[in-house]
């Protein structure tokens, strides 16, 4: 009987141990990996299998530059933390190395002993380091110690020098602490307060000081600029009526006559020139010198109806260039300019194409000239007049020549202002036969470049073109600049 059981109790369990593993089988049988993959799928899994090894590669790199940045703020904290230890110490040091001077040359032995026992200085400027909250108390306590410093060594030094002025700057600091204060520490605070840096930078000081006081006020005009380059403004301001003056400016002329005949159309004078200060020498206050490029070129345009051809036309007359170099000089509220420059004129080709002119003619206005200008302003007014030479042969051109002129401008924070005034010229050239150019109307800014609306009116000698002899009056508006 007990064999059966056994016969059957391990058919039993050979019959589920079989049935135990009948599962497992087919699961290998259908598994994936025995399926082969598409070139498509294989390329898929690739592109995965790429993806997946760079965004780790990704958070390795971004772990690695983590763990770097937290070391370098932990080692900047650290630096810190180092330096606050160090200033504290130093800090300590010196309240140390104070208290204890102090009390040592104290002229009576009785005073000796309450600075000398007291070791208890020491405990309290390491504790108060790391009580004090506010820094910037302990700034300024630090500075009024430096400065404190700073006027011992000064006091000391003139001691040396003169012993009659010894005693009464060095017992009265001294004696008047110890007694009235208990505490060893606040005496110097309290000593302190009377001798600030301030006070010692004023001028009104102790005549131990004297030298410094001269010193210190001398120390402005050090600091003022003595070279410059590219300067801003002018030490001599344009003339901005003088009608061969280097500068940016159009007018347009519908009343314009020669010889008394009024021009059939339109004269439009434009211009662009500037004059540059390129170097600037201040030695003092009210004295200063500069160098200066003038470049300008002047350009006439005519603007009339062609009955022949029963149109309107556009054309340019004539066209004259100047270059200059300038000495400025300046001497408190007096202006001077010493200038040389040389000036050509040249016809348009359609002028002389439209005239028939065939022939040369004699050009007189082609010379270098040397002058020297005075300036100066008075109650709003600028007055200037100057006188000049022609460095040419007499033969080419008559030598001499003047300009004089005034010209009106209120400062003002405004944004528009009133100017006028007139300017003259003579030339030996035109038998000395002035030329009045005037004008009136609005400079509009507030910086130095500002824009002038004028009003203008010439008459005299021709200012422009080789027929500079010819009578010539005109009457329009024009705009005026100084690009610098």
């Amino acid at each position: 009987m007990k064999k059966v059981l056994l016969a059957f109790l391990l058919s039993v369990q050979i019959g589920t141990l079989a049935f135990a593993q009948q599962p497992t089988t087919p699961a290998k049988t259908t598994a994936p990996a025995s399926r082969t993959l598409t070139p498509a799928e294989q390329r898929q899994k690739e592109k995965i299998d790429r993806e997946v090894q760079r965004e780790r590669q990704i958070r390795a790199e971004w772990a690695q530059k983590q763990r770097e940045y937290e070391a370098k703020q932990a080692e900047k904290e650290r630096q810190k933390q180092a330096r606050k230890a160090e200033k504290e110490r130093q800090q300590q040091e010196k309240e140390t190395a104070k208290s204890k001077p102090e009390p040592t040359p104290a002229s009576t032995q009785p005073v000796a002993p309450p600075v000398t026992e007291p070791v208890t200085p020491t405990p309290t400027p390491t504790t108060t380091p790391a009580v004090v909250e506010p820094t910037r108390k302990e700034k300024r306590e630090k500075r009024r110690k430096e400065a404190e410093e700073k006027a011992a060594e000064k006091a000391a030094t003139p001691v040396k020098e003169t012993p009659p002025v010894e005693p009464t700057p060095v017992p009265v600091p001294v004696v008047t602490p110890p007694p009235v204060e208990t505490a060893p520490v606040e005496a110097p605070k309290k000593v302190a307060k009377p001798q600030r840096p301030k006070r010692e930078r004023k001028p009104v000081i102790k005549p131990v000081d004297s030298v410094a006081v001269s010193t210190e006020i001398s120390e402005p005009s050090v600091v003022r600029p003595r070279r410059e380059f590219l300067p801003k403004g002018h030490l001599f301001e344009p003339i901005l009526l003088d009608p061969l003056e280097a500068q940016t400016y159009g007018s347009v002329l519908p009343l314009y006559y020669t010889e008394g005949e009024k021009y059939k159309g339109s004269i439009v004078p434009f211009a662009f020139g500037f004059a540059k200060a390129f170097y600037r020498r201040t030695p003092e206050p009210g004295r200063s010198t500069e160098w200066v490029l003038d470049l300008a070129s002047f350009t006439q345009f005519e603007a009339f109806h062609d009955d022949k051809l029963n149109k309107a036309r556009r054309q340019i007359m004539n066209n004259d260039y100047k270059i200059s170099i300038i000495y400025n000089v300046r001497r408190g509220a007096n202006n001077y300019r010493f200038r040389v420059y040389h000036i050509s004129s040249h016809l348009g080709d359609d002028y002389i194409y439209r005239n028939k002119i065939t022939a040369p003619s004699p050009n007189s206005v082609n010379y270098e000239q040397l002058d020297a200008t005075y300036s100066r302003n008075v109650n709003n007014w600028r007055l200037y007049a100057g006188a000049g030479i022609v460095l040419r042969k007499t033969e080419e051109r008559k030598l001499l020549s003047a300009q004089l002129g005034v010209f009106y401008k209120k400062p003002s924070e405004k944004a528009a202002r009133l100017v006028g005034g007139a300017d003259i010229k003579f030339w030996q050239q035109t038998d000395f036969r002035p030329g009045i150019h005037a004008g009136i109307g609005l400079e509009v800014g507030r910086t130095q470049n500002n824009l002038t609306f004028l009003l203008e009116g010439y008459s005299g000698f021709r200012p422009y073109s080789q027929y500079e002899s010819q009578q010539t009056n005109w009457l329009g508006i024009g705009l005026y600049l100084n690009p610098f």
